[in-house]
């Protein structure tokens, strides 16, 4: 049994939570029908309140811009009747925004973590430096202390406190790589989370079938449960 979650479930939450995009377009795209029934009516019910949400808005010039394909796209997957292809294409419309959403924070993080890795690099050079002058300081200390006659106690204190410096500037380091893997792994999560580009002809295809506008690749958009059917009939036929 699939345990992931539904699609429906990803797109309810695309409103408050456009970063669910990446999710919700790898799940849609690969969808596979049949379907169970439920999750078929509530993706309609989201889909439609979503278009009638939507409204209409102006954006006629967006819609001339992105309008040749889609056309296109939805004559490929026989999505014929105008009406269909009206509500079809705001839904799209709506999609387009919330994949440029996605683009745009996926951007803006992006250049978030590598300039952090960049001032982590910075701050691990920076750190290396001083923890080297500190311990050349240390031994020039150490040295003078016990050169000098009679020994310097205050040399020597010096020179405690320079090697504290330098250990503490290595350790900082470590510190700093550890951070620097943070920040590696959370940029990779977010490079492979992102949606390069979008194959509209298969959101068409699957949203039309989801919507019931056409017939999706499988045959039949969903199944029914019907365990149920055959103690129903042995009722009817007993009474």
């Amino acid at each position: 049994m699939d345990s992931k979650p539904l699609v429906s479930e990803y797109f309810a939450k695309l409103p408050s939570s456009p970063d669910a995009f990446p999710f919700f377009y790898r799940r849609l795209v690969g969808l596979r029908f049949p379907i169970e029934v439920a999750e078929i009516l509530e993706m309609r019910y989201l889909c439609h309140h979503a278009i009638d949400q939507s409204g209409r808005d102006d954006r006629e010039y967006e819609w001339d811009e992105f309008a040749a394909s889609r056309m296109a796209d939805m004559e490929h997957v026989g999505i014929q009747k105008p009406a269909h292809r009206e509500r079809l294409s705001r839904l799209l419309l709506l999609l387009k925004d919330y994949y440029g959403l996605h683009k745009t924070g996926s951007a803006v993080a992006e250049d978030e973590l590598r300039q952090g890795l960049a001032d982590n690099r910075f701050a691990q050079e920076r750190s290396r430096s001083y923890g080297k002058i500190a311990g050349i300081a240390a031994i020039v200390a150490a040295l003078s202390s016990i050169l000098l006659s009679p020994p310097a106690i205050l040399m020597q204190g010096v020179a405690i406190l320079f090697a504290y410096l330098s250990l503490d500037s290595f350790y900082g380091i470590a510190v700093l790589r550890r951070e620097e893997r943070r920040l590696a792994a959370q940029l990779s999560e977010v490079l492979r989370r992102r949606v390069r580009t979008v194959n509209w002809r298969a959101v068409v295809r699957q949203t039309g079938a989801i919507l019931g506008y056409t017939t999706p690749m499988g045959g039949e958009a969903f199944r029914l449960e019907q365990e149920h059917e055959l103690p129903d009939l042995i009722e009817v036929n007993g009474a």
